[in-house]
């Protein structure tokens, strides 16, 4: 890798952010200001100002980290390629920043991520290396290409850190409102389909399904369980290792349990959550739909528990076996298993045969529930950002990239509207 890197990270996690207020643990920063051509105090201001706009994002981990990134980039384009401020930032800087997003200088590249600063005699001090911009490959000879999504991140976190600046009348007017559209296109990729297949449940198949197992269930209360294990895993975004006990990277072992559903006000309105401690040992909270509440109340109305609701601290196995300890992952893989096998019968005694064939042939891909309830929620108006995060992605331009096509969809409704 070429060492011609001239920029610097300016911000570090979270919980450094208000240390970066006086530098004391970071003291290679304000070297770093000192070394450019520009006015040592207005840069300060720039950091500080920057600085002021994370903050309002720092108790949300996945938007902090996607904002992070996207600014302290563009402050390095800023201060060191362009030469400029941020008070000096117009539609042509933006438009420029566009250009070196699509294809960045190759010393500003590193060959996977790494974390901005590391410990040293007690201080945070710059890692060697660290780039603005990351590739992902195991290739010996990879070519950096931005995806679109990845731009359309960029534009929403940039949009919003302007947005900010021009509220706080440190910019005049956004400069990304008279950047063209072309500018923030990406090249096109001709070696990759233009339209990504998102593994989901067709709206028709998601009703066809629920009905199945909730008629099953009220015919027989030993389908109970299967009714709140689909409802739950689609409805909460879970992936089936989500439900059942996870050995823990210090060999102990975490079991979802009852209290793991929590009670919340905000603005005087009561909501609930659900923690998830997922893949990777990535902590999450996912927002329960009003409509899921009911499904809670059945299913611990069938296991017999006091409260109609879960309280605080509850250490009740939300799936537990007959022996009372919880479900293991593959018992809860089939579980899953024998409700699409309900639902194939059903179908092929509806005459369905072709929709049964289908079906069938995702009885072992859990993941199917999931992508459904993501795909249905941001359909229906659901911020992305949002759903990114109860997701437990690491950004919303991935998020974005999975799920969202409305363009295409647009299309082929369109398509197949037209005359023979």
């Amino acid at each position: 890798m070429s060492r011609s890197f001239t920029g610097h990270p300016l911000f570090d996690t979270t919980s450094y952010l208000e240390d970066l207020a006086d530098f004391h643990c970071h003291p290679s920063i304000p070297q770093f200001l000192g070394t450019l051509p520009q006015a040592t105090g207005l840069l300060r201001q720039d950091y500080e100002i920057s600085r002021q706009f994370l903050l309002r994002y720092s108790d949300v981990a996945g938007t902090f980290t996607r904002f992070r990134s996207e600014v302290q980039r563009f402050l390095n384009y800023l201060w060191v390629t362009s030469g400029r401020t941020l008070s000096q930032t117009d539609s042509d800087v933006v438009s420029a920043y566009f250009k070196t997003l699509k294809n960045p200088p190759k010393s500003w590249i590193s060959r996977g991520v790494f974390a901005a600063f590391t410990d040293s005699g007690g201080l945070r001090v710059p890692n060697h290396v660290w780039r603005p911009f990351a590739l992902r490959t195991k290739d010996d000879n990879p070519t950096y290409s931005a995806s679109q999504a990845s731009l359309n991140a960029s534009r929403t976190a940039l949009q919003t850190f302007f947005k900010f600046l021009v509220s706080q009348q440190y910019l005049l007017s956004n400069p990304l409102d008279e950047v063209r559209k072309r500018d923030r296109k990406a090249k096109p990729q001709l070696s990759n389909d233009v339209e990504a297949d998102v593994r989901r449940l067709t709206d028709w198949q998601w009703a066809y399904f629920l009905e199945t197992v909730t008629e099953a269930a009220a015919q027989n209360s030993k389908y109970e369980r299967h009714l709140f294990v689909v409802v739950t895993m689609k409805s909460l975004f879970l992936r089936v290792g989500e439900l059942a006990p996870r050995p823990l990277e210090d060999g102990a072992e975490r079991t979802p349990v009852f209290g793991d559903f929590r009670r919340k006000v905000i603005q005087g309105e009561e909501y609930w959550s659900y923690f998830v401690f997922g893949k990777g040992d990535k902590a999450r909270s996912v927002t329960l739909p009003d409509a899921y509440l009911p499904y809670l109340r059945r299913w611990r109305k069938y296991l017999g528990l006091s409260g109609t609701m879960p309280e605080q601290n509850e250490r009740n196995p939300i799936i537990p076996s007959s022996h009372g300890d919880a479900l293991g992952k593959r018992q809860v893989q089939r579980i899953y298993e024998q409700a699409v096998m309900l639902t194939v019968e059903r179908m092929r005694d509806h005459g369905f045969m072709e929709e049964a064939s289908q079906f069938e042939a995702i009885k072992s891909e859990t993941h199917y529930l999931r992508h459904t309830g993501a795909s249905q929620a941001i359909e229906s108006g659901a911020d992305i950002r949002h759903i990114s995060e109860e997701l437990g992605h690491a950004s919303a331009a991935f998020t974005e990239s999975v799920y969202v096509n409305s363009d295409q969809a647009r299309k082929r409704f369109e398509g197949r509207g037209r005359a023979i």
